[in-house]
């Protein structure tokens, strides 16, 4: 069960962040409500540097590798928080424990729905999962 109130979001985001969650915990919602608390918290910029360093760092800790053809993905990363913060910026003025709800229910569902922006299957792409690749199809903000 995803936090809802902004007591279960700290604790639930402070787990994240010292590697505790469980690997079981973190799932595509799970990815959609931290990167949506940390739009919220510190601007898009900010808050992707902190998605980035932070995944990497718990795909490591839960024993996973970050390499070319698996664990941390750049294009999907920075696509999603690019979508988040255009999400916030249509719900101003809005609450964090708010938005994090907004965003589950708008995009927990929908993992998908990068098909919409890329030409190409940006999920299995080695050189998407390197490095930004911006979208083929739509422009994400």
């Amino acid at each position: 069960m995803l936090p809802r109130t902004e007591t279960e979001i700290d604790e639930f985001l402070l787990q994240f962040e010292s590697c505790t969650l469980a690997k079981e915990q973190w799932t595509h919602s799970a990815h959609v409500l931290t990167g949506a608390c940390y739009v919220h918290s510190m601007g898009e910029r900010e808050a992707t540097d902190k998605m980035r360093a932070c995944v990497q760092r718990y795909n490591v800790a839960v024993g996973g590798e970050n390499t070319e053809t698996s664990g941390y993905h750049e294009t999907i990363t920075v696509a999603w928080m690019k979508l988040l913060a255009r999400l916030l910026c249509e719900l101003q003025p809005i609450g964090r424990a708010e938005f994090a709800q907004a965003a589950i229910s708008q995009f927990g569902s929908n993992r998908r729905i990068l098909e919409s922006y890329y030409d190409f299957d940006v999920v299995n792409s080695t050189e998407a999962r390197m490095r930004w690749i911006p979208p083929t199809l739509a422009p994400l903000d």
